[in-house]
């Protein structure tokens, strides 16, 4: 598509991406922010921007999606400047929460550019799993922008909390952790924001969310109005000392589909696999977090003896106080020692976990060093115990690698979404 030279007047325009503005003469305000002649505004597929322009103003670029003119009553980007402002005044730590679709990034994003726009030194935590701007899906981010931003994807991490999921469902405490982790790193910024996942809408999520502001203790609890599935929380909170906010949602704003979030997710994990090489690693030299297999054990070859005479299969394994870890290669093996799980506890007198390598290709995982800091993510290759080895496709260095954090998701080569749940790992 070729560029297009476009004259604005006086008044509002909504922008939906994807959309690459630069600005040849004049100015306007969005996000929070003045773009003045040579800035250019980036705009993401879908995502809807609203422009304010109060004299003339001559933009060219690149518009795939559209550039219309809004009515007043449309959009909101008057009250989400008061509210910024007011906002930033106060400084300190800031929460958005609200449903999908209700404006928490484009809010945020607001909130952190009138705070760099005064020179302020600002911290910003992607805390949304699923469809995290900054980081790769599975994490929560910490970014440090030191000049105003067009979107939040221009951010790069200078921290990671791997989580290994896609919704926070389930993993309530790694998302309330990772929070904490990273807002300590944050420490010493005039202001932090913290932006969350949509998930808003039942008890399990209303418990979750008030957790969250309780390990965060924001000044400012900002809640986006949306449909009002996040009233409870504004309740929830105004009789205690943090400040809360309702942001209103733009009237014309419109839900992103299933389908696009997942693919939004999947061009990440393309990303991340474009990026990355195969490295090595020493199984000896490494751990997996949270489980027995492949964690220093005693191997145990009289026990593999009987389970071949006795299943007829092929398996390592391993003794780890209580816990008997048995590791198979393929998904019969698998099944067989899984079926006669129960009998082998009566046998040996002891738990017994099975672990499947064959199902670990593809598997999402984070990678910490010795202080269990998360130093990157990765995707297992292969896991040869027997060889001594662990490959696995990641962008960083594993020299400082000590310990394997088991996700939740398994992609493929291509970046598509194979599988969620718990690892066959144990």
């Amino acid at each position: 598509m070729l560029p297009q030279c476009r004259q604005l007047g006086r008044g509002l325009y909504r922008v939906r991406g994807p959309a690459r503005l630069r600005v040849t003469k004049g100015g306007f305000y969005a996000l929070g922010r003045v773009f003045k002649e040579g800035d250019t505004l980036v705009i993401p597929r879908d995502i809807v921007v609203c422009l304010e322009v109060v004299g003339e103003c001559v933009v060219e670029g690149v518009i795939a999606g559209a550039l219309e003119e809004a009515r007043p009553e449309e959009e909101v980007i008057g009250e989400w400047r008061r509210l910024a402002e007011e906002i930033v005044s106060r400084g300190g730590r800031v929460l958005v929460v609200g449903e999908g679709d209700s404006g928490k990034t484009t809010f945020s994003t607001f909130i952190l550019n009138t705070a760099l726009s005064r020179g302020m030194k600002v911290a910003f935590v992607d805390a949304d799993v699923g469809q995290n701007d900054v980081g790769y899906p599975g994490t929560i981010a910490l970014a440090l922008p030191a000049s105003p931003i067009s979107w939040l994807g221009e951010l790069k991490p200078s921290a990671l909390y791997f989580v290994g999921s896609n919704t926070p469902s389930g993993c309530e405490d790694a998302v309330v952790l990772g929070l904490c982790k990273l807002l300590r790193k944050a420490e010493g910024c005039d202001l932090i924001v913290v932006n969350t996942d949509g998930w808003v809408a039942d008890r399990r999520a209303r418990m979750y969310k008030a957790r969250l502001v309780e390990a965060v203790m924001p000044d400012t609890l900002v809640v986006m109005e949306g449909t009002g599935a996040s009233e409870p929380l504004a309740k929830m909170f105004e009789t205690s000392h943090i400040r809360v906010v309702r942001a209103p949602t733009p009237p014309g704003a419109k839900g992103k589909e299933r389908e696009l979030r997942r693919m939004r997710r999947e061009l990440a994990y393309l990303d991340l696999l474009r990026k990355s090489a195969v490295r090595r690693l020493d199984v000896k030299a490494v751990r997996f977090w949270g489980v027995c297999s492949l964690n220093g054990g005693v191997r145990d070859e009289k026990l593999e003896s009987v389970l071949s005479s006795l299943l007829g299969v092929e398996a390592r394994v391993e003794v780890c106080g209580g816990v008997v870890a048995v590791i198979v290669g393929n998904e019969k093996s698998y099944r067989v020692v899984m079926s006669a799980r129960r009998e082998l506890v009566k046998l040996i007198g002891r738990e017994v976990v099975v672990t499947n390598l064959g199902r670990l290709k593809g598997l999402l995982v984070g990678l910490l060093d010795e202080d269990l800091e998360c130093v990157g993510v990765g995707v297992i290759e292969e896991v040869e115990p027997r060889e001594g080895y662990v490959k696995l496709r990641t962008p960083v260095s594993v020299d400082l690698v000590r310990m394997i954090v088991p996700g939740q998701l398994r992609i493929s080569e291509e970046g598509v979404e194979r599988e969620r749940g718990l690892p066959p790992l144990a």
